[in-house]
């Protein structure tokens, strides 16, 4: 996660510093993003107890289509978006009662969100924003595995919810870079377990990403 950190501010610093002020865009926008998430460690619980999953930081990937509301309309400055993002990240432990154990597999989020974001133009060549917005996730418990011996491959879809915020730099008039952050969380998804059990676990993860939105 540190050296996902490092490259996206490596690539964003030359771009802050020297992209020139643009007029403001309206109108739709369509917008790629890449970047890292951390998923925190999770409670999971079934019919045999309790137990915690920590999991290795890894990539997702976002596409975006959009409005940017023009200045001074009702609704304020900022922009609409239709999100989709997906997450994963490699199950590295599993402890339970009686010790922990290697854990194996991957857990992956496939989300559709409606995002507002609230943007603050002062006619200089970046504007910061925070906003968030609510939608539904898949959670896919793919071959997850402790100690080698399968525990689960099953998926469920639940609501999913995010708050965000980071800066736009305009590089033109129509393109936009855009560095931010997001906590994104879901309810607990139920899934099944090998031996016909089910299982109950949390969802919630840090996100830091770097992406280009263009209007037309």
């Amino acid at each position: 996660m540190k050296q996902i950190c490092r490259i996206i501010i490596a690539i964003c610093l030359p771009l802050l510093f020297c992209a020139p002020a643009n007029a403001q865009h309206s109108g739709p926008f369509v917008g790629a993003f890449i970047g890292g998430n951390s998923l925190l460690n999770a409670k999971g619980s079934d019919d045999q107890g309790d137990f915690r999953l920590s999991f290795k930081p890894g990539f997702q990937g976002s596409a975006v289509l959009g409005w940017d509301f023009e200045p001074g309309n009702p609704l304020g400055e900022g922009r609409a978006e239709l999100e989709y993002t997906r997450r994963s990240n490699p199950l590295d432990q599993v402890k339970f009662v009686e010790g922990s154990f290697t854990g194996g597999g991957t857990v992956v989020s496939d989300s559709l969100m409606l995002n507002f974001f609230g943007v603050f133009h002062d006619g200089g060549r970046w504007a910061p924003y925070i906003g968030g917005g609510v939608g539904a996730t898949r959670i896919e418990a793919s071959s997850l595995k402790v100690d080698g011996q399968t525990m689960s491959s099953d998926s469920a879809i639940v609501f999913a919810y995010q708050l965000g915020a980071g800066f736009d730099v305009a590089l033109t008039d129509y393109l936009n870079l855009d560095l931010g952050y997001r906590f994104f969380g879901s309810t607990s998804p139920k899934l099944s377990e090998v031996g016909g059990r089910s299982f109950k676990m949390d969802y919630f993860s840090h996100n830091v990403i770097l992406g280009l939105r263009v209007g037309f």
